[in-house]
């Protein structure tokens, strides 16, 4: 983006009558360009300059009488400020991710401006990785900040600084990541059983859910897994909903955990249906995980199948 100069002469003053005449030009380059109208003030600004080149720029005095002076202010373009931020604790730069509930930090702020030309630094953070950057520190005081993580989700920072001539300079960009607290390596399948003890009747024989694995981020124990299986029965028009719980008997954070929940034979509360057994719609099935930290994971399963048999025992391998 295009930069401006701000230029402040100190000697002499101008008076009445009296102008500067000025003249810059970048570094690598031999032809001049003159700034017009000359300026009858001390400070002036040259504006709309390439922010990647360096400028250097002569001033001379026209005095009231038309007597132009000798060359009497020289000198390179500024050096631009830059800004750099980083982990206090360790002094780096590098991605970070979050394996407990919340997460505290401090971020350091180093700033370099040999010529005092930084007028402003401001914190910026970004939640969707940088799409939207928003300010969080709209004026920093001091060279560090602290801040923390708790909802899953990365948020990454970024400072910038401002000179006295309006320019801006970003610096680099860190990253704090809080993982979810429950993993699932592998969502499990699951099986409603329908079986037919008569000619007229249908029932569930069971729920099954197998080829779950999940684990815990944060080292708390997986403590106990729900089933929760909803869905209509066309044949008779008729709804069915439960929700059946297994305890892990030895919490750990990780599991592989395959589980059968068995009803009794002509189970009255698991009837479903009379006549040829018609299917299920409006069918909702999840599992939930909770661990010993108090989270709470909801679990699609890969499939959902309802498998017939005519014998009861079959239908509860």
């Amino acid at each position: 983006m295009p930069k401006n100069w701000n230029i402040s002469v100190g000697s002499p003053v101008l008076t009445q009558g009296m102008s500067f005449f000025v003249r810059y030009r970048k570094k690598t380059e031999q032809i001049w360009t003159n700034f017009l109208p000359n300026p009858t003030t001390n400070s002036f600004t040259i504006t709309n300059l390439d922010d990647k080149a360096d400028y250097e720029l002569e001033i001379s005095t026209i005095c009231q009488s038309g007597d132009v002076s000798l060359p009497i202010y020289y000198t390179d373009s500024i050096t631009k400020p830059s800004i750099i931020i980083r982990w206090e604790d360790n002094q780096g730069n590098e991605d970070r991710i979050c394996t407990q509930s919340s997460c505290n930090f401090i971020i350091e702020i180093l700033k370099n401006d040999p010529d005092n030309t930084a007028t402003l630094i401001k914190v910026l953070k970004t939640t969707d990785n940088g799409i939207t950057w928003t300010d969080f520190i709209t004026n920093q005081i001091g060279n560090s900040f602290p801040h923390s993580i708790s909802s899953v989700g990365t948020n990454k920072y970024k400072a910038i600084v401002v000179d006295s001539f309006g320019n801006q300079y970003e610096s680099n960009v860190l990253s704090y990541k809080r993982s979810e607290a429950i993993t699932v390596e592998e969502n499990p399948n699951v099986h409603i059983s329908i079986y037919k003890p008569d000619k007229g009747s249908h029932f569930i024989g069971q729920l099954k859910f197998f080829g779950l694995i999940a684990n815990t981020a944060d080292g708390s124990n997986i403590v106990k897994v729900e089933l929760y299986v909803k869905f209509r029965a066309i044949g008779i028009n008729a709804w069915f909903e439960r929700t059946e719980t297994h305890i892990v008997a030895n919490p750990q954070p990780s599991i592989l955990l395959n589980r059968q929940f068995v009803y009794g034979f002509r189970d009255n509360s698991k009837y479903i249906g009379t006549r040829d057994w018609n299917g299920a719609d409006n069918v909702n099935v999840q599992l939930k995980i909770y661990t010993s930290s108090g989270e709470v994971k909801i679990v699609p399963p890969v499939a959902v199948a309802f498998p017939w048999f005519s014998d009861y025992n079959q239908a509860i391998l």
